[in-house]
């Protein structure tokens, strides 16, 4: 967590959307996994 703390300080706003972009891909993604799961039981 240091790590992308220092990261993100150091970067410019247009790299942190670049950043923020993936994060909510992955989130999308788990849900969807994660209702599929829910719907096939």
């Amino acid at each position: 967590m240091n790590e992308t703390a220092e990261r993100q300080e150091s970067t410019l706003d247009t790299e942190e959307t670049v950043w923020r972009t993936p994060e909510f891909s992955v989130v999308e993604t788990a849900l969807e996994v994660t209702a599929y799961a829910l719907s096939t039981r």
